[in-house]
């Protein structure tokens, strides 16, 4: 999963800070839309799931190049909130929507 983050051209560096408080940059792909965050998943008429978070983030789990165990309500995520912006947003990671051997989805808040 590592060489997809490095070798896809999508991913931008984003800023990660756990609760130890020291900050990370790591490549993650970043998926931005303009929807209110909800706390419970919503299937669509075709029983797939929708976006749940205005931002949601894909990254690696490996401990060198990503992270590798996540504290909801307590990590935060520095990174553009909108394409465009010149300055970082901090956001907290506000739940994990999904993880594997090799990424975490977190969505942020």
């Amino acid at each position: 999963m590592v060489d997809i983050f490095l070798d896809s051209g999508f991913e931008e560096d984003v800023i990660y800070t756990d609760v130890s408080g020291i900050p990370k940059t790591i490549k993650a792909i970043v998926n931005r839309q303009e929807l209110k965050q909800t706390v419970r998943n919503i299937k669509s008429s075709d029983n797939t799931n929708m976006r749940l978070y205005d931002v949601e983030i894909e990254i690696s789990t490996d401990a060198t190049d990503g992270i590798s165990s996540i504290k909801i309500k307590t990590d935060k995520v520095a990174l553009k909130r909108k394409i465009g912006d010149t300055l970082d947003t901090t956001m907290s990671v506000d739940g994990i929507l999904y993880n594997d051997s090799g990424a975490w989805k977190l969505g942020l808040k």
